[in-house]
């Protein structure tokens, strides 16, 4: 049995941004003391790459299942974000 793609994705996102908003609370309670700064650039951090973790989802569950057509669509997507983050590193 194949995992449910929208359910799958939807799951990674939802993660992402827990935890994301998780951290950066964190971070917020911890910088009233002088030192929580870190925690909140993870928090960012965590949420900017949420989605390019939902497409990798996507892209898996799409595979099991073999429907090609659109794990290529997903593929496309990850190599154009990945380049996208590339390109903003340098």
């Amino acid at each position: 049995m194949t995992p449910n793609l929208n359910r799958s994705t939807a799951l990674a996102l939802r993660i992402g941004i827990i935890a994301g908003v998780i951290l950066m609370i964190a971070g917020l309670m911890v910088d009233v003391t002088g030192g929580g700064e870190w925690l909140l650039y993870l928090g960012i951090l965590v949420l900017i790459v949420s989605p390019f973790l939902g497409v990798i989802v996507s892209f898996t569950v799409l595979l099991l299942e073999k429907d090609w057509m659109w794990a290529g669509v997903a593929a496309v997507l990850f190599v154009v974000t990945a380049i996208g983050i590339i390109i903003s590193l340098n």
